[in-house]
């Protein structure tokens, strides 16, 4: 679910008696990059380097295009194309197994909630292609869910060469390869000298150092709205230094099936879409990987299953926007609490 992350340079103001000169701070003047990958948009901001604008455009371009290659669903060429709905390994880069590993992490940790293989059922409840008209009966069900199946993966390595066998499912890293794209580029700039900088695709956010304010850097939350694309109003603020926002919302990709609203949040232990009063969900962690993860798995868990899970995890912290009686409210960590700047609405 792409959620658009705003940064927000905020500033205080001070009282100056009238005989006393306005004395403005100068603020560094941030630099800005914005193109489009993986089916979204992205957009990188820094500031306080002396680095050629050429070799920043070269290791941005380069890093995204490395991690389509490799990860893309939707390029026939790349490895993962090359390794999904097969049975048996398939030889890929270390970069694209360790991110294999990573989410069967994940799916083990969360029993399922989150699972790399869930596109049959997607697929099947009408997310990926055509709407349907009506709910899949019980036999289709059963179909679908026999072809879903984050155990049947496996990573293997043999004398330094790593091998994915997808074990016939159509196994899918979009749940989880964005957030590390966003790692992979914030890596790649940092390793040209950059210290403050955010690096955000489709949402999902990595920020460094200081925002130009010499202020953390403030990244907004929507408030959930299915007709309000530009993202506002903001549910909340988040305040990083140094680490990752990603968010997972349910009320975007929506359609009614004999009047039942369906949502593309799937439940791969049920098989069926998540209907639930939890409209979204933001994680902060300290890599964007982990959060993008952790965003699509609490969606799943719900608010009580979900908030355990993540109050044993140090260094990661979540909110949870919920749909009450007098709308949207926010329940979240005790860390996120520090985080949070007093944009929320209020508790029902």
């Amino acid at each position: 679910m792409r959620l658009t992350a705003f940064v927000l340079f905020v500033m205080a103001a001070c009282s100056l008696e009238a005989t006393e000169p306005v004395v403005t701070p100068e603020v560094p003047t941030a630099e800005q990059r914005v193109g489009e990958a993986f089916g979204t948009t992205w957009m990188v901001k820094w500031h306080g380097a002396s680095v050629d604008d050429g070799a920043i455009d070269q290791a941005i371009a380069t890093t995204l295009d490395r991690v389509d290659a490799r990860m893309s669903t939707w390029r026939p060429d790349s490895e993962l194309s090359r390794v999904r709905g097969q049975a048996g390994p398939r030889v890929v880069s270390e970069e694209t197994a360790e991110v294999v590993e990573a989410a069967l992490q994940l799916a083990r940790v969360t029993q399922g909630a989150f699972d790399p293989t869930v596109q049959p059922l997607m697929e099947l409840w009408g997310f990926h292609g055509t709407r349907r008209e009506g709910l899949p009966g019980k036999d289709e069900l059963a179909r679908a869910r026999a072809q879903v199946g984050w155990e049947r993966v496996s990573v293997v390595r043999e004398e330094g060469t790593a091998s994915v066998d997808a074990g016939g499912t159509a196994l899918d890293l979009s749940a989880i390869a964005k957030g590390h794209a966003v790692d992979q580029v914030a890596l790649a700039l940092t390793g040209l000298g950059l210290r403050h900088m955010m690096v955000e695709i489709g949402g999902e956010v990595r920020v460094a150092g200081l925002s130009p304010a010499q202020q953390p850097w403030s990244l907004g939350v929507d408030l959930p709205d299915a007709k309000d694309f530009d993202g506002r109003p903001l549910a909340g603020v988040i305040q990083l230094t140094d680490g990752a926002l990603a968010t997972s919302g349910n009320y975007r990709n929506t359609y009614e099936a004999e009047g039942k609203t369906l949502v593309h949040i799937m439940d791969p232990r049920t098989g069926w879409p998540v209907l639930s009063s939890v409209a979204s969900v933001s994680v902060t962690a300290p890599d964007c990987r982990t959060a993008d993860g952790w965003a699509t798995a609490l969606m799943v868990l719900g608010l009580e299953e979900g908030r355990a899970e993540i109050e044993a995890l140090q260094g990661v912290e979540a909110v949870w926007l919920i749909a009450g009686p007098k709308g949207f409210y926010a329940e979240m960590t005790q860390g996120m609490v520090e985080q949070w700047a007093d944009a929320q609405p209020p508790a029902p």
